[in-house]
């Protein structure tokens, strides 16, 4: 479990900490609006986390701020057990525990909730989608937004406060969402951003464990009859 030092709330928030000194200087000039973010989502930090980013990392980057919960599930190598033995028509039954990192759950200084869902690849734990709820009741709405803008610049679509940073456009659904997505939505009572690597990239893992068990566990050749 990782340790939480005491840290100044808003400081902590999302690693959103300080807007940029090219964004300092664009608000102080006053009328020139945010460029639109180019990068793509798989170089947005949420909590100094990223898409995609291996579980040392993430652990490294929330260390001594945000302290997590960990749940494991079956990791790369044990999908594969499990689809070869699928193939080999050998029941599977309840199978040996997961020994991987599925997810984390993890509270900061300031009461946000950070949780991470990882997907399980050929090199290991990575993560897959992010979801960061931080309170109104604590941090002001207005500085939250304004740390966004700084940070990410103009969304593909929305505005910052109810936006999407997309590859190129932005999907209807975040949940069928094909490519990379950062998604914000802010309310009244909190500021939730969601990110995903999107259904492309989960159909490609799945598609790795397949050709991976695959390799162990050929098809058989079969007659036409």
């Amino acid at each position: 479990m990782m340790k939480m030092t005491k840290a100044a709330a808003i400081g902590a928030v999302m690693a959103l900490s300080l807007p940029t000194a090219p964004a300092m200087a664009q608000k102080a000039q006053g009328a020139v609006r945010p460029a639109l973010y180019t990068a793509g989502p798989l170089a947005m930090d949420v909590a100094g986390v990223r898409l995609g980013m291996p579980l040392a990392a993430v652990q490294a980057a929330l260390a001594g701020t945000y302290r997590c919960s960990i749940y494991q599930s079956a990791s790369f190598r044990q999908l594969v057990e499990r689809e070869v033995r699928k193939r080999k028509g050998i029941p599977d039954g309840f199978g040996p525990d997961g020994t991987a990192v599925g997810d984390l759950t993890c509270q900061g200084p300031a009461g946000e909730y950070l949780r991470l869902f990882m997907a399980q690849t050929p090199a290991g734990e990575i993560v897959d989608r992010i979801d960061l709820t931080v309170s109104t009741n604590r941090v002001d709405p207005a500085t939250l937004v304004g740390q966004v803008e700084g940070k990410y610049g103009r969304p593909t679509e929305g505005i910052p406060a109810n936006g999407s940073w997309c590859m190129t456009r932005c999907g209807g659904d975040l949940t069928m969402e094909p490519n990379p997505r950062i998604t914000v939505r802010s309310d009244a009572w909190s500021l939730k951003i969601f990110g995903t690597r999107g259904r492309n990239a989960r159909l490609a893992d799945e598609a790795a464990v397949k050709a991976a068990a695959a390799r162990e566990a050929p098809a058989a050749a079969r007659g036409a009859f």
